[in-house]
């Protein structure tokens, strides 16, 4: 090529030449924007999975943590010798009832119930047969309840309390006859030990007041549990106490 024709067609050549520059730097710039897109995706699939991961791991610890809650408050309203619920469930729950009953205008029923003659079980066969005992009464109290609302609590002791809603008196009466006759029925054993059991039983119930509180439900069922203690023991007694 003589130089003449080189000088006529440079500026051919020169384009052709940033032509294919640009070609190649526009193929570069769209493999770059793929790789990109692609870095992107994996980086947005890498997250989710994170999360997912994440939200799977906190949704076992908040379970578990429930899990660990329930069994604590299960731990701290349950009698530890009987099983059944303690003084603390009966204070909280005496206090929602009560609101309930107040509330709906329900009458809300309480059972006192103390073992009769406890003292002279220790004293005569041992704390061991005395523990063996209020674990007799209270799985035979139980079991004579058969609503999932009826409460027996543990009150303190060789005494009992159970919260009755929506029971009148003459229902609370009925029940706790059926629950010292449940008692009286057969003796409790140890090896070669039986011994005769019974429980005297006081009875209240109400519709709770804008005033009421626990203490005038256990009050009032005390002094019908004492009476029924002061007229021979074994026997359930209802107060005549009114709000």
């Amino acid at each position: 090529m003589t130089i003449d024709l080189l000088l006529q067609q440079w500026p051919a050549l020169l384009c052709g030449a940033v032509a294919g520059i640009l070609l190649t730097a526009l193929l570069a710039w769209l493999l770059f924007c793929l790789q990109q897109k692609k870095w992107q995706l994996n980086v947005a699939d890498q997250l989710e999975d994170s999360i997912q991961q994440r939200t799977l791991e906190l949704q076992i610890t908040l379970t578990e943590l429930a899990d660990k809650n329930k069994q604590l408050e299960q731990q701290n309203t349950r009698d530890a010798l009987t099983g059944i619920r303690n003084r603390a469930f009966f204070d909280q729950k005496m206090n929602a009832e009560i609101k309930r009953s107040r509330r709906e205008r329900s009458t809300l029923g309480l059972l006192m119930i103390d073992i009769d003659h406890f003292k002279s079980i220790n004293d005569n066969h041992g704390h061991l047969v005395g523990d063996l005992v209020i674990k007799e009464v209270a799985s035979r109290l139980q079991q004579e309840l058969k609503r999932s609302t009826d409460h027996l609590c543990r009150y303190g002791g060789e005494e009992f309390a159970i919260i009755l809603p929506n029971t009148d008196i003459e229902g609370a009466m009925q029940l706790a006859e059926q629950l010292r006759l449940c008692l009286t029925a057969s003796p409790v054993q140890h090896e070669e030990l039986e011994l005769s059991i019974s429980a005297s039983i006081g009875c209240y119930a109400a519709v709770a007041e804008i005033s009421s509180i626990s203490v005038d439900y256990i009050q009032a069922a005390d002094i019908a549990l004492y009476q029924a203690k002061n007229e021979g023991r074994n026997k359930v007694i209802c107060s005549t106490l009114s709000q």
